[in-house]
């Protein structure tokens, strides 16, 4: 009767080990979406035209309030599409430029936790509301606004 009650357990052993890498791989355990957005692969010189028509347009500073943006009580006709990733061509992302700075929101992610890609051309600076950053080509980087303030994220500038 031992050795049935060994496999039983070495049996759930297993099962719940499994879980727990199922439970990391769906949650995304390890480096967090935001994180592992790749640079740009549209190289020509062409590729920021959207960039410079969006913020010809609109301006570097089209959000002037304190803290964090809740990007869901925005006007939703700002748009910026033709950015530099073929991944994104023909789509249109929700965009708005801050103290010099084009934030374009790729994830609204859960509640009020959002991320996306920044355009940081003029400053090497994050509004504290930015709780994680890196940079991934030249003035691009990765951005994350947590609902928590409190979040201790990466911050890395180029």
């Amino acid at each position: 009767m031992r050795p049935v009650k060994n496999v039983i357990a070495i049996a759930s052993t297993v099962v719940a080990g499994l879980s727990v890498f199922l439970l990391c791989a769906l949650a995304g355990c390890g480096p967090q979406a935001w994180e592992r957005i790749p640079p740009p692969d549209i190289q020509h010189p062409a590729a920021l035209a959207s960039v410079e028509h969006f913020t010809v347009t609109n301006g570097w500073n089209m959000y002037t309030n304190q803290g964090g943006v809740q990007w869901e009580e925005l006007d939703t006709n700002c748009v910026i599409g033709g950015l530099p990733w073929t991944r994104w061509r023909g789509q249109k992302f929700q965009a708005l430029t801050r103290n010099g700075i084009l934030f374009v929101l790729l994830d609204p992610g859960w509640h009020h936790d959002y991320s996306g890609v920044a355009y940081n051309p003029h400053t090497n600076h994050f509004p504290e509301c930015i709780r994680g950053f890196k940079p991934i080509s030249e003035h691009w980087y990765v951005w994350m606004q947590p609902e928590f303030q409190s979040a201790r994220l990466k911050q890395k500038y180029a």
